[in-house]
């Protein structure tokens, strides 16, 4: 069994879930919290890049950071596991397999033919293009 979901997958989830809940602790603390310096916690300029920040955040983290699954596979089965559950799907579920190139990372979605506990696609960061040879060498469809 070998994965092909990049390490970077684990730093997305944990990092910007954890900066997500200090960030909403902070806003809290910014608008509810006791005032120890007037000029400082005050200022609407703080609260707002609070606000925004928690907003931008809060996008990237329900839109994309939860949605990222590990992925491994071996030559009958595909496992996935969001780091606290793991299941296994047959290859022959998988219906395509759409890549996106961006500069830094490359962005799976894997449709599946039946839907899943994840749902009917899942996200994931492919590592150094192994996905992709794994699809070829198995005769999954690969769309660009």
């Amino acid at each position: 069994m070998e994965r092909y979901s990049s390490n970077l997958t684990l730093f997305y989830v944990v990092f910007t879930g954890f900066s997500w809940t200090f960030l909403i602790f902070g806003v809290v603390g910014v608008f509810v919290g006791p005032i120890v310096n007037d000029d400082i916690y005050n200022s609407i300029y703080i609260k707002m890049a609070f606000v925004v920040l928690l907003v931008v955040i809060s996008i990237i983290n329900i839109f994309f950071s939860l949605r990222l699954k590990r992925i491994e596979a071996d030559d009958n089965r595909i496992y996935i596991s969001n780091y606290f559950k793991h299941t296994t799907m047959s290859l022959d579920n998988i219906k395509s397999i759409r890549i996106r190139d961006l500069w830094v990372m490359r962005i799976v979605r894997i449709r599946f033919h039946n839907k899943s506990m994840w749902g009917q696609s899942v996200l994931v960061l492919e590592r150094e293009n192994l996905l992709e040879k794994f699809c070829h060498a198995h005769g999954i469809a690969v769309e660009s």
